[in-house]
């Protein structure tokens, strides 16, 4: 999807806002984002700048698990192997649910899931045509629903994002779907099971990113659960000032972070009322003891009762923190240790 097409979408947006959100939006590869919203024009506008998905490397061969992904991933990003301590986290949070519907010649798989939380991964494949390293593909029309819908419960905000990643040693297609939500202040998690029925339609092709071809028309409805009960522990750090940029302006400024809580998947804090205007998303990043960089794949706002804004930040992939020397916000390091 186009930036233009992708910001035309939320029409409620006003135009000052669109323009800022224009400028900002750089990630989008061929993601298409779905929203909810139960927030305020000026949050939303800052939504659209964040959340996108980073585009990855398309045609790659590699494993076909969602572990298999983020090693990959990680590689690229770092230039570096997971460690022992880093692929342990990745497969204590990610479970297996092998669920199929065939369509046709098309047999679309949920294969696996990496759960934080206040997020997931999924990671699809499809087989029974020959997929080219020369094309992109996705399905016209992708739909998500889930049972219990944590954006329905209390001031929330969260969408998904739908990508190709490229495909595996055996020549499928893989897809990279993600579902991120924020709000609910200090509310207590749930930690049910998600009832998740993903419907996708008509499989797609194009080159260089435009999904122009159906390739082979039909729908997949998939029904399946996906479990909430190994959430990442998270560390609490006390509140800090540090140095962000105006969203509209770019003068930097002292804005205070309180009820920092950092974990494995991303990282929640809350800023003042009087901040709102602050993106505190350039320059996040988790720095290693061994020097390497993992930075942030987007996140949300969520106004609470009391005016302030919740944060709610994704890294690019999990993170094991006993690896973990500080994180940057702004010009800022917060040690972690």
């Amino acid at each position: 999807m186009k930036e233009t097409d992708f910001l035309s979408a939320f029409g409620e947006i006003s135009e000052a806002y669109v323009e800022t959100a224009a400028a900002t939006v750089g990630k989008a590869g061929t993601a298409s984002p779905r929203f909810k919203r139960k927030m305020t024009v000026l949050l939303v506008a800052a939504a659209v700048c964040l959340c996108l998905m980073g585009a990855a490397a398309v045609g790659v061969l590699y494993g076909d698990s969602i572990q298999s992904w983020f090693s990959h991933e990680w590689a690229l990003v770092t230039k570096r192997g997971m460690s022992e301590g880093q692929l342990a986290v990745v497969d204590h949070l990610s479970q297996d649910i092998n669920i199929s519907k065939t369509e046709g010649d098309i047999t679309v798989t949920v294969d696996s899931a990496t759960v934080g939380d206040d997020t997931f991964y999924l990671l699809l494949r499809a087989e029974g045509v020959k997929f080219s390293s020369r094309y992109y593909y996705g399905f016209r029309d992708v739909l998500m629903e889930l049972s219990p819908d944590p954006r329905d419960e209390g001031n929330t905000f969260g969408g998904y994002g739908f990508q190709y990643v490229g495909r595996d040693g055996d020549g499928a297609a893989l897809f990279l779907m993600s579902f991120n939500y924020a709000g609910g202040g200090d509310a207590e998690k749930d930690t049910s099971p998600l009832q998740v029925t993903l419907t996708l339609r008509d499989l797609t092709r194009g080159p260089g990113g435009k999904r122009e071809d159906v390739l082979a028309s039909g729908e997949w409805a998939l029904s399946f659960s996906v479990d909430r009960s190994r959430i990442p522990e998270a560390v609490t750090l006390p509140d800090t000032p540090v140095t962000l940029a105006d969203l509209r302006t770019h003068a930097k400024a002292s804005v205070w972070l309180r009820d920092i809580r950092v974990s494995s998947i991303g990282i929640r804090f809350r800023m003042d009322s009087a901040s709102h205007s602050f993106t505190p998303s350039d320059g996040l990043r988790v720095i290693l003891k061994n020097g390497a960089q993992v930075g942030n794949d987007g996140g949300f706002g969520t106004p609470l009762d009391d005016a302030s804004l919740e944060w709610s930040f994704l890294w690019q992939f999990p993170v094991d923190l006993d690896e973990a020397a500080y994180i940057c916000i702004g010009d800022t390091r917060l040690p972690l240790s």
